[in-house]
């Protein structure tokens, strides 16, 4: 699944818990998502979002 597919699919309401079941996608892989979804949301660049996280 792309960032792309999984933003389209979260933009139209669906919950990652559904995503997750509906794709067969393991944990890491929808947090993945998740957190680049989160960082669109944001407008926050994904690298810019790893040092964040990488800093704590």
């Amino acid at each position: 699944m792309t960032i792309e597919t999984y933003l389209k699919m979260r933009d139209n309401g669906k919950a990652l818990e559904e995503i997750k079941k509906e794709k067969h996608l393991s944990e890491g892989t929808v947090y993945t998502l998740e957190l680049g979804y989160q960082c669109y949301l944001k407008g926050l660049s994904l690298d810019k979002a790893i040092k964040i996280i990488q800093s704590v």
